[in-house]
């Protein structure tokens, strides 16, 4: 009732496979122009200066993530305001067998979240979808966060804390996700984990709109309803729950 965009059946939406193929070769391409631009440790003049306010304009809510200030309270940063929220709820479930289910900017706090916050507990398997992290504004960011020297290959790590699998959904007509290929940009961890790259149609439709970035869409596909199925009927043996209850794993 009070959502803009809320909640709809699926209606069929899908390209055929020469547009998808298409669109693929296209965003590839992309991708390779950018990372020349923005992951080089000397960059172009001015060119931070353009990204920061293409953030600014076009993708509000990562502005203020990263620039701003909390509306309750003006002494802390929004940044940290929006780490400690999901680092509070993650430490409460710490115990338990996490599957951490995330979708555009949130993909980029629970990344930030798992890396510089709480390293210490683990998360079984995390899902992103509709992210950005794949965009070279915001891996340069992580970067030079992480203290990372800024190269043309350059790599931030899977965060350490995810024991089993990362998936990547990603819709090729996603704006968000114009570099849908996580894999080529996080190396994987101590554990051998990095992300798995899923493309999925998203098939979200309102009032004649499509929005192939909407989270409904991404969270009833098939591929992602798959990933979720398995993880829950998985069962772990009695010593891997021992170990697990001691803190051990």
């Amino acid at each position: 009732m009070f959502l803009e965009h809320p909640y709809v059946p699926a209606t069929d939406i899908e390209e055929s496979h020469e547009e998808h193929n298409l669109r693929r070769k296209v965003l590839d391409k992309v991708e390779t122009g950018l990372d020349k631009l923005f992951l080089h440790e000397k960059g172009i003049g001015g060119l931070e200066a353009i990204a920061d306010l293409t953030i600014r304009r076009k993708f509000i809510d990562l502005d203020i993530y990263y620039h701003g200030k909390c509306r309750v309270n003006e002494q802390q940063i929004a940044k940290n305001a929006f780490r400690n929220r999901l680092a509070k709820v993650l430490k409460k479930h710490k115990r338990k067998k996490i599957l951490l289910i995330t979708h555009s900017m949130g993909s980029i706090v629970s990344y930030d979240v798992l890396t510089q916050v709480i390293p210490g507990i683990k998360i079984d398997t995390i899902i992103t979808s509709g992210s950005p992290l794949g965009l070279p504004i915001i891996i340069k960011k992580i970067l030079i966060e992480q203290h990372q020297n800024i190269e043309k290959n350059s790599k931030p790590s899977t965060p350490q804390n995810i024991k089993k699998a990362w998936y990547n959904f990603s819709d090729l007509n996603d704006k968000v996700t114009m570099n849908y290929n996580l894999a080529d940009d996080y190396s994987a961890n101590t554990r051998g984990v990095m992300p798995q790259d899923i493309i999925v149609d998203n098939n979200y439709k309102y009032n004649g709109q499509k929005n192939p970035h909407k989270v409904y869409g991404y969270l009833r596909s098939s591929q992602m309803a798959e990933v979720i199925y398995n993880f829950l009927r998985r069962k772990e043996n009695f010593f891997s729950r021992i170990i697990q209850k001691t803190g051990l794993m």
